[in-house]
């Protein structure tokens, strides 16, 4: 009995602090090459563009595992692309990192939504803080290319695909009474509806919002204001709260932990990996939970996304391309 309570609060203490809420941290085992930027304190010397902490791959890909196994219909509306949050919209958030009324933020969205891009390179150059082993980071989003690909879904073919990527089985997913347990109806307890709204966050695809953003890793506030799906008082960063308590006792309840174990088992998936790498990135970059990656050829290629690095957090003196 004891060596499964502990088994339990290693496993629920690994799925907890990166679910949904989490992001990576590159060591020594990245193994990317190219180059290395600097900056000086007050002059920032690189051209960054700046992502939502969520589209980084370790916690995206984190993301979708826990989606998946929960429903995969649901993990198939994630995001198939990522796109830079265009530099109004980016300076706001970190101005006011608890949100932006969208009212104002909208058009510098549909601007970019018109815009074509000048580069066929896919590649998002993550500061090291936020890179992870490459056999995973290279099934994070891509950029996109078209604008209709902004806020595109994944779709449950490349859901499918991915998961199996992961080293997700048919055994592992929830039952379709075992979801429903997980997720609860109205009225809901606090830490089921904590799971929802999460959820609807990281799933605000095209098809599947009235104001999809999934593809900027934000969402809408209560208020609808726009901001990070981690930004201060964001659900899928209060589910952080979680942590040894209420998803417990909701795994008991459910009937999953056989399957809860199997999802935290370093030979069957990543999961444990992807949430080890997951703290670095996120703690670098508060309290707007949006990371500055270096632009292709650390040049301004874009008005709307490339911009000189403001230099807030991270890491950006060493950023491998």
């Amino acid at each position: 009995m004891k060596m499964r309570t502990k088994s339990f609060l290693n496993a629920t203490l690994v799925f907890l602090l990166i679910v949904w809420a989490g992001s990576l941290y590159a060591q020594e085992h990245s193994t990317h090459t190219g180059k290395i930027l600097e900056t000086t304190s007050g002059s920032p010397s690189i051209y960054v563009e700046p992502y939502g902490v969520p589209l980084s791959p370790g916690i995206y890909l984190t993301n979708f595992i826990l989606l998946y196994v929960s429903n995969p219909e649901i993990a198939a509306n994630m995001p198939a692309y990522s796109a830079a949050l265009p530099q109004k919209v980016y300076q706001c958030l970190v101005e006011n990192p608890e949100g932006c009324p969208y009212s104002d933020m909208a058009k510098y969205f549909s601007e970019q939504a018109l815009e074509v891009r000048d580069s066929q390179n896919q590649n998002i150059f993550w500061p090291l803080a936020c890179q992870t082993d490459p056999r995973w980071q290279i099934l994070a989003p891509p950029k996109y290319r078209q604008p209709d690909q902004i806020n595109q879904p994944l779709g449950r073919k490349k859901a499918d695909q991915l998961a199996r990527l992961l080293g997700i089985n048919e055994d592992m997913v929830l039952t379709e009474e075992q979801y429903q347990c997980q997720i609860g109806t109205p009225p809901r307890d606090l830490a089921r509806e904590i799971i929802f709204l999460c959820t609807s966050d990281l799933t605000n695809s095209k098809g599947n919002a009235l104001v999809p953003l999934s593809s900027y890793g934000l969402s809408l506030s209560a208020q609808g204001d726009v901001r990070s799906n981690c930004a201060p008082q964001a659900p899928c960063l209060e589910f952080n709260k979680l942590i040894l308590g209420p998803l417990e006792k909701i795994a008991i309840e459910c009937g999953f932990w056989d399957k809860f174990v199997r999802w935290n088992d370093p030979a069957q998936t990543p999961l444990v990996e992807l949430a080890k790498d997951g703290v670095q990135c996120q703690d670098d970059w508060k309290p707007s939970c949006i990371v500055e990656a270096a632009c292709p050829g650390n040049v301004a290629q874009s008005n709307n996304n490339c911009a000189a690095s403001r230099g807030l957090s991270g890491d950006c003196s060493e950023i491998k391309q």
